[in-house]
């Protein structure tokens, strides 16, 4: 009798399948445990540090649960298939459960005492799992001493998910060690990042030696609203804005593109009032009192930041009836807004009296 040559067996699809599941649902999986436990003495976290703690443990079940049932898929599959010997399918069938059973111990354990060696069960046991499920489903690779692999993924299963325990115990130990060095690290990164902000400072306030009256206005003004009121940085940018020698059609030309936010020292910049900067000014008044803006408080600060600009040019007898009206209008919304507000009742009142007195 002759007999048939062996059927070949078909691609383990499902299992590719699964493991491509598996490292998609690893990765994200990880980093969440990573990222949840707060660093600190044990209870002491904030509110805040908590909220993202519950987070972060959140997106680990998310992504946990489907990643084991992925893994369980892929070592079901080896076993139902007669691919994995009796010894090692009883094994697998024992070291799953008590895989997840270390998971959450030394999750827990590392939730606590963040730093130590717990991560290594979290991280470890699955693409071991992975390995033994697939490397079963791929004939060609369970060959010579090769097919050895799985046998040797099975034992590191079964040290890693019992290594749970001990770190259970080492991990408390050496906390406040990793504690100090976490916070030395912090520190020093706090230091450093200090110590950039200074220098760019530094360099930005020695921008202003650069500049002279052929700059553009709008770069003095960098200086004037980014500096305090009352600072000699100030006063020099002030004094440099007043000697540009194109600031008069350099103001019209930021009121024109919605630039008046920028220019609420405008009364300080010794300039012409004429018919062109009256009309640039009430247009983008206008349009600042006229924004669709909802937070009202807000552009109540923005228009109140242009009382001095209002009361210089209506001094000098500019005609601002509609943006003066379209700001009297959002002051009223603002202190409907705000009931009891002083402020904003005053705000309201100087308004009108500066449109009954123009």
């Amino acid at each position: 009798m002759v007999s048939e040559p062996p059927r070949p067996r078909p691609p383990p699809v499902g299992s590719f399948l699964l493991l491509a599941a598996a490292i998609l649902l690893y990765i994200p999986w990880l980093l969440a445990i990573l990222a949840a436990p707060p660093w600190g003495e044990p209870g002491s976290a904030s509110g805040e540090a908590r909220v993202g703690e519950g987070w972060a443990i959140l997106f680990a079940l998310f992504f946990g649960t489907p990643l084991w049932l992925a893994l369980g898929g892929l070592l079901l599959l080896a076993c139902r298939k007669g691919l994995a010997p009796p010894a090692w399918a009883a094994a697998s069938g024992i070291l799953y459960p008590l895989a997840v059973i270390a998971i959450f111990i030394a999750a827990q354990t590392y939730l606590t005492w963040p730093g130590g060696w717990s991560i290594l069960v979290p991280a470890l046991l699955p693409p071991l799992l992975a390995l033994y499920g697939v490397w079963l489903r791929v004939p060609t690779l369970a060959t010579g001493p090769m097919r050895l692999v799985p046998a040797v993924a099975l034992g590191g299963v079964a040290l890693v998910a019992l290594a749970a325990i001990p770190f259970a115990y080492i991990d408390p130990i050496g906390y406040p060690a990793r504690l100090a060095e976490h916070e030395r690290y912090w520190d020093a990164e706090f230091m450093r990042l200090k110590a950039e902000s200074l220098e760019k400072a530094r360099r930005w306030e020695a921008g202003i030696d650069k500049l002279g009256p052929d700059s553009p206005l709008a770069a003095w003004l960098e200086y004037v609203n980014g500096s305090g009121a009352s600072g000699p940085l100030h006063q020099q940018a002030l004094a440099g804005a007043r000697r540009v020698n194109r600031r008069q059609a350099e103001v019209v030309e930021l009121l024109d593109n919605g630039q008046i936010r920028r220019l609420s020292e405008l009364w300080q910049l010794e300039l012409a009032v004429t018919p062109t900067l009256c009309m640039a000014y009430d247009r983008a008044l206008y349009r600042l009192a006229a924004t669709d803006d909802p937070y009202e408080a807000l552009v109540g600060e923005q228009l109140e930041r242009q009382l001095p600009n209002i009361k210089f040019l209506l001094a000098a007898h500019c005609d601002l009836a509609s943006g003066l009206g379209a700001a009297q209008a959002r002051a009223r919304k603002v202190a409907a807004a705000n009931p009891g507000n002083e402020r904003w009742a005053q705000f309201l009142a100087t308004l009108d009296a500066l449109s009954r007195g123009r």
